[in-house]
């Protein structure tokens, strides 16, 4: 059987695009050349991708020390079972002044 045309009315209109919606597609157009690079450079492409994904655990790791470090206000270090290294915050507080 035969179905009538669509009236152009009837058409879902195109919504706003949003923000994520354009960085995706930027994200896209940059990774063209990027992609054509990594293709005809290989190794220099594996060593950077190795290079961008060791900087970012490193970052994460770094990141989370940081919090240990601020929520704890110590951290100690074991030097091959010989050696104990501690770092510790100095007191803010003002019992060490003297009183004046």
């Amino acid at each position: 059987m035969h179905k009538p045309p669509l009236d152009p009315r009837d058409r879902p209109s195109r919504t706003a695009p949003t923000w994520r919606a354009i960085f995706a597609r930027f994200g896209v157009v940059a990774a063209v050349p990027i992609l054509l690079w990594a293709v005809s450079q290989p190794v220099i492409a594996t060593l950077a991708l190795a290079a961008v994904v060791a900087l970012g655990v490193g970052a994460r790791r770094g990141y989370r020390l940081v919090r240990c470090f601020y929520d704890c206000e110590s951290m100690a270090f074991d030097l091959g079972g010989k050696a104990r290294i501690t770092i510790r915050q100095a007191p803010t507080d003002d019992r060490c002044c003297p009183a004046r």
